[in-house]
């Protein structure tokens, strides 16, 4: 039984030994090839479709705002259009000299948006668009302002900006004409761009000359 015992520990020694030894001469295995990261598209830079012409009603709400929303209705056609701002409100759009839209796999636009507002002040706008962009939509946006002449204008601010069309102007009303608590004025008068030939429906809103 001695015997049998040192003849089992020799051979489990010879055993060790020689895996030992195989496995030294043994080649290393081969790293496995990385796998290579996925690269992301840039999503394409897609122009928003214009706006129908016609009555358009503007919500504009500031969030944390103890204000009431501001609530417009603009007459719009293609050249309103053009010049509107990024909140529908004003004649500022030629200010954003870098503006960027892009369609989010969901439908909705995304927008990136630098305007020069002048004496140095600048605001950039991120957010998104959803819904029907030439007759109803709602707009999620993020606006910082750098370097204003007033102090209190430098911050940043959310707002919700939702526009629809309610249907045709009114036969007295011109393009760029809005409407804000009962009080009508003109975009392109305000901004001195009254284009040539058109008649300001100010005019007509203003009282008769007693000596006529």
């Amino acid at each position: 039984m001695l015997q049998t015992g040192k003849r089992s520990l020799s051979c489990l020694a010879l055993i060790g030994c020689a895996a030992f030894v195989f496995g030294c001469h043994k080649k290393p295995e081969k790293a496995p090839a990385p796998v290579p990261t996925p690269v992301v598209a840039a999503k394409p830079v897609t122009p928003l479709p214009p706006r129908t012409p016609g009555l358009w009603e503007t919500t504009v709400t500031e969030e944390g705002s103890e204000d009431t929303p501001q609530i417009l209705q603009i007459c719009i056609d293609a050249m309103t259009d053009q010049h509107l701002g990024i909140l529908s409100t004003d004649l500022s759009g030629d200010k954003c000299s870098k503006k960027t839209f892009s369609r989010n796999n969901d439908g909705s636009w995304g927008l990136l948006a630098e305007c020069d507002m002048g004496t140095g002040a600048v605001t950039e706008y991120s957010g998104s668009i959803s819904g029907d962009y030439t007759a109803d939509y709602t707009m999620k946006l993020r606006s910082q302002t750098t370097n204003p002449t007033l102090p209190q204008m430098n911050r940043v601010t959310n707002y919700t900006v939702a526009s629809k069309r309610l249907g045709v102007c009114a036969k007295d009303q011109s393009p760029g004409d809005v409407i804000n608590e009962g009080v009508r004025v003109n975009l392109f008068d305000m901004a001195g761009l009254r284009p040539k030939g058109q008649a300001s429906s100010a005019e007509s809103d203003a009282p008769a000359d007693a000596g006529e």
